[in-house]
């Protein structure tokens, strides 16, 4: 059932789990979030953990509710999809689902949802469906699009549709008080760079560089890297038997933890998902003095035959600062088009590896992250190549 005017309402039926999806195609970073009041007065929100003070929520335990994760990052456009799925609203007395569009709202832009091809639908697990579309020409970043509540026949769903600024819907919308906008800093476009303070003399939290991706292959993460003394060579998936990896206390060509490069690659995950969201590689702050550069890069082991059907990107997180987001749709597609036309063939399927961002480690308390997204078909030779790296690589050997 389609709820097509503001106030239209429908009755929602018994439902084990509920599945609440935004569903949009337009190059635009939209994020999916619910804010509940309860019977008993309190208030609050789920919503992405790339938010300072985000809350993806639990099914077992208050509020019964959980995101699925970000997509759009990047504003690349394509099939976006965010759900969030909940399983008990017995103690919520309105729950408001809103859709947040990050890109105007980091910017401060106010624009009109109905430009962007979005709907939310809201699904039993009985197969009931309704859909609400965000097509209102009002402008501003932040959309409550529907409100559950409910009534003497079960749980009313209305189509709320209304728009307002990013600040009129935290001052507005109870639990949304302390929702942060910069807790993500996306480089969108080739060569755009962010630097960020870091914190060498007592710091204990790592730096952490993440490879994820959502489909059913198998990439691996790996990096360039040079100290300040000149020592500089390579880490990455490759270099060490498939798994989880050996310990992080022992030189290896997985890095070292504990000593130089204090720099370690945690393990290889032939999913994306089997340690917490894909690849990590990990920078102990004592080595943030020792460090002048890396290139981060990552490359298809098995499972697909381009890029442009990964869905990957790099999440870098410095302690104290907001994420930085490197996102590969954009360039992954672009090229994939471009190469199907001329080749007649599957996009970019002999340019598996993929140079992702570089790290530069400035004076003694910062850190500039710039994204590339280069793809390359000759591997690591190509990478040391364009990147500058000068290393002796030899037939049978990383190094």
């Amino acid at each position: 059932m389609d709820l097509k005017k503001k106030g239209e309402t429908a009755t929602v039926g018994s439902f084990k789990q509920l599945k609440v999806s935004l569903i949009w195609t337009s190059a635009v970073d939209l994020d999916l979030m619910a804010f509940y009041q309860t019977k008993d007065g309190r208030s609050g929100g789920v919503y992405s953990d790339n938010y300072s003070s985000g809350n993806m929520g639990d099914l077992n335990v208050f509020p019964f509710m959980k995101l699925s994760g970000d997509e759009g990052v990047g504003a690349t456009g394509g099939a976006s999809r965010e759900e969030m799925l909940v399983t008990k609203l017995d103690d919520i007395e309105k729950l408001e689902i809103v859709a947040v569009n990050f890109t105007d709202a980091s910017e401060g832009t106010n624009k009109t949802f109905s430009q962007y091809d979005a709907r939310v639908e809201v699904i039993t697990d009985s197969g009931e469906t309704h859909t609400i579309s965000l097509d209102s020409s009002s402008s501003g970043s932040v959309a409550t699009i529907c409100k559950i509540s409910p009534s003497f026949m079960g749980l009313q769903l209305s189509n709320d549709s209304s728009v307002c600024s990013f600040d009129a819907f935290k001052s507005n919308v109870k639990g949304a008080a302390a929702l942060q906008l910069q807790s993500k800093v996306t480089l969108g476009a080739k060569g755009d760079s962010h630097t960020v303070q870091i914190k060498k003399k007592g710091a204990t939290s790592d730096i952490t560089v993440n490879l994820n991706w959502k489909t059913n292959a198998d990439l691996d993460l790996g990096c360039f890297y040079e100290l300040n003394d000149g020592h500089k060579t390579v880490i990455d998936g490759l270099q060490f038997s498939k798994g989880r990896g050996g310990p992080r206390n022992v030189v290896s060509r997985q890095g070292c933890y504990t000593q130089p490069p204090h720099i370690w690659h945690m393990g290889d995950d032939t999913t994306g998902s089997q340690m917490s969201d894909g690849e990590f590689i990990l920078i102990n702050p004592e080595g943030y003095s020792h460090i002048k550069r890396m290139t981060i890069y990552a490359f298809i082991y098995e499972g697909v035959a381009n890029w442009s059907q990964t869905d990957a990107k790099i999440v870098v997180k410095v302690p104290g600062n907001p994420e930085i987001v490197v996102d590969m749709n954009r360039e992954a597609k672009s090229q994939g088009g471009f190469l199907s036309r001329i080749a007649g063939k599957g996009s970019s399927s002999n340019e598996r590896y993929c140079a992702i961002a570089g790290l530069d480690f400035i004076g003694q308390d910062s850190i500039r992250v710039t994204k590339y997204v280069t793809f390359h078909e000759k591997g690591h030779r190509e990478l040391d190549q364009v990147y500058s790296w000068g290393l002796n690589w030899q037939a049978g050997s990383g190094k």
